[in-house]
């Protein structure tokens, strides 16, 4: 579970990184940070799912 948070924050930090300008990087780069910041969050969404349907 850290591991896949970890990810998560990490894969957005990048996408906002370049969104404000601090690296550039090749049109086909950008697009797949983009897609795998998308399935790290699905990711992170159904652990999470997951966890809180076991403590209820």
């Amino acid at each position: 579970m850290t591991l896949k948070i970890i990810k998560t924050l990490l894969s957005i930090i990048m996408v906002f990184m370049y969104y404000l300008g601090f690296w550039t990087e090749t049109f086909t780069i950008k697009i797949v940070i983009f897609f795998l910041m998308l399935i790290f969050i699905f990711e992170a969404g159904v652990e999470s799912g997951k966890k809180q349907n076991n403590s209820i």
